[in-house]
């Protein structure tokens, strides 16, 4: 039995627990002590989440097509004396480096672009230069309408944001450290994205610290797998302990048994000393993450496939996020009503608040 359980343990997903990954260990070690204790095999019929399932989809679905809008000519009709910083502006953008920007720089590029234009036609007010003006004025709203799409390119073609949202073969450590910085990230973008194009995207000075700081974090897919592995190990615990409540009851005459003291032993120790902080951690990072998602699934001309993947991950019904506050909520529900029939709960007359010392 211990050993099919470490199997399906296995298959969930994820990968083999590896002793550096105490994530996954402790659920592990929860569910064969619940297994024990109860005298049942886990169930066989709990889908398990796999990497595929929360695979990012082909980076060409993901990205925009933009039409690029030829400012070299305004290089000639810009004189230095006019507006010196948008001059500055084009040339970078027409040499051989302003040709290979990233896409995240294009964005931060942008948005230096358009603050340029829109000083420059300020300035020309003020001057008998018409008709350049005009040609700004039309180059602004071309631009602003493209800068949706410029966003999504920035976020889509990125290496630090696909690497933060990508399935990953370890779970988010039990004593992880805070990753603020990667949230309040993945925050600003939604917030960037959501303002446009009324805001501007910032500088490059602004934005790559934001990117960098998604780089850095391995708590992205971590935290992805923690809710997919969390989701299966707690429905799979509460399938045991709901199955041998309905068939076997522990305590048939709703007063405590022996075996009884043995599983409230294991809600004490393992589900609410052990199991159960974990699961707040794991929420409480996911509580920040998803609502980042969510709004970042509404930010005008999102592709499709970004879209749904976005959903996938964090929308408040059938999502990664949502199964896991179910399966969360099920738990507690199914250690609920088995104690409950034993007078073994928190608040009845059997509850004991201290494990028994020895391992079950």
């Amino acid at each position: 039995m211990k050993a099919r359980l470490l199997f399906l343990i296995t298959a969930l997903c994820l990968c083999a627990c590896t002793p550096t990954d105490d994530g996954l260990a402790l659920q592990a070690d929860y569910l064969k002590r619940l297994s024990n204790a109860l005298d049942v095999a886990p169930p066989l019929n709990i889908e398990a989440a796999t990497p595929v399932d929360y695979r990012l989809p082909a980076r060409r679905e993901r990205l925009i097509d933009i039409p690029e809008l030829r400012i070299s000519l305004l290089e000639l009709l810009v004189e230095a004396r006019y507006c010196p910083v948008l001059q500055q502006q084009i040339s970078l953008r027409n040499n051989s480096l302003g040709k290979q920007l990233t896409p995240s720089s294009r964005l931060a590029y942008e948005g230096d672009l358009l603050r340029a234009i829109d000083s420059c036609i300020d300035y020309l007010r003020d001057q008998e230069q018409q008709e350049l003006r005009g040609t700004l004025e039309q180059l602004a709203q071309d631009k602003r309408a493209q800068l949706a799409g410029v966003f999504w390119n920035a976020l889509n073609a990125s290496q630090e944001v696909e690497r933060y949202l990508r399935f990953s073969n370890q779970a988010l450590p039990t004593n992880a450290t805070e990753d603020a910085a990667a949230l309040d990230a993945l925050t600003q973008l939604a917030t960037i994205g959501s303002a446009l194009p009324a805001v501007l995207p910032p500088s490059a000075a602004q934005l790559d610290p934001v990117f960098f700081a998604l780089h850095a974090s391995d708590q992205g897919g971590q935290l992805i797998t923690s809710l997919a592995s969390l989701s299966h190990s707690l429905n799979q615990a509460s399938q045991m302990l709901e199955s041998r409540h309905q068939q076997r009851p522990i305590c048939p005459t709703g007063k405590a048994t022996a075996r009884g003291r043995i599983v409230q032993n294991i809600f004490i120790k393992y589900y609410a000393g052990s199991l159960q902080p974990y699961l707040a951690l794991v929420d409480q990072r996911g509580q920040a993450w998803s609502q980042s998602l969510r709004q970042l699934s509404e930010v005008a001309q999102v592709p499709p496939a970004t879209r749904g993947y976005l959903q996938r991950l964090s929308a408040d019904e059938h999502s990664l996020w949502a199964d896991f506050r179910l399966a969360t909520a099920r738990h507690v529900r199914s250690w609920q009503n088995l104690l409950n029939s034993c007078g073994l709960a928190p608040g009845q007359s059997g509850w004991n608040g201290n494990a028994a010392s020895a391992d079950q």
